[in-house]
């Protein structure tokens, strides 16, 4: 069994005398220590099944697992302990407590987790060791997702999501942001946290593209959503790629 495994999950939306599919029929899985990303222009659907991943939303039908668990059979008191403990969540804008420093808003994780990392090691490994006191109206805005991923990451997740991460930066400090999920997810393979993965979504289908060719598509669902499997010598940024839309 994988790791996270999406089988025939549908999400509707009521609206008036129509109903939007915004989840249709997806089946895909994710392996242990995967860093995978969804790819797809907006309105594809992108968000909606990382939300459906993330336990924030529930599916219409169909079946999640994540680590055994099956997300979709969960009450509400289950899904906020899923949430609190198996998830770490980055989003677009980075929702960081303005009137606390970036040490200070990663020791937030601290508060809900029981097995929380270090706050200030955190910060280190995402290379902020000098900006740990500053507040984020003083810093960059790739340095105030450095501190949203390092909140999520103290958190000690087995799963981080990461929702458009460079959707409100400039594409060189984008890149850099990318770089430093990839390192973060090789890294724990390396120290020996299999179990660590990352699913992250992107708009920007061109700039996945120019970095690699893509392998045969094989979920049948194609015309929703395509499970690429890269092949590993020639794409290095990911393990799999999700295309949505």
């Amino acid at each position: 069994m994988s790791y996270i495994e999406f089988e025939n999950v549908c999400k509707d939306y009521p609206t008036g005398d129509t109903v939007v599919h915004a989840a249709d029929h997806v089946s895909f899985t994710i392996e242990k220590g995967e860093l995978c990303v969804i790819l797809g222009h907006s309105g594809a659907g992108k968000t909606t099944v990382l939300n459906l991943l993330g336990g924030m939303d529930r599916a219409t039908s169909g079946r999640i697992t994540v680590g055994g668990k099956v997300i979709t059979d969960m009450n509400d008191s289950q899904l906020t302990e899923y949430r609190r403990l198996d998830v770490g969540f980055v989003f677009q804008f980075y929702n960081l407590m303005h009137n606390l420093t970036a040490l200070e808003n990663v020791e937030l994780a601290q508060q809900v987790c029981k097995d929380a990392l270090d706050p200030a090691e955190v910060l280190r490994d995402v290379g902020l060791a000098e900006r740990m006191d500053n507040f984020p109206p003083q810093l960059s805005g790739g340095e105030q997702q450095r501190v949203s991923i390092a909140r999520a990451l103290c958190k000690n997740p087995a799963l981080l999501l990461c929702d458009e991460p460079t959707g409100a930066l400039d594409s060189t400090t984008g890149e850099q942001v990318l770089e430093l999920l990839t390192r973060l997810c090789r890294d724990y393979r390396a120290e020996g946290e299999p179990d660590f993965r990352v699913v992250l979504t992107q708009a920007d289908v061109d700039f996945e593209r120019s970095r690699a060719a893509w392998a045969d598509a094989s979920d049948p669902y194609l015309e929703t959503l395509a499970v690429y499997r890269k092949i590993a010598e020639k794409m290095p940024l990911y393990d799999t790629v999700l295309m949505h839309g």
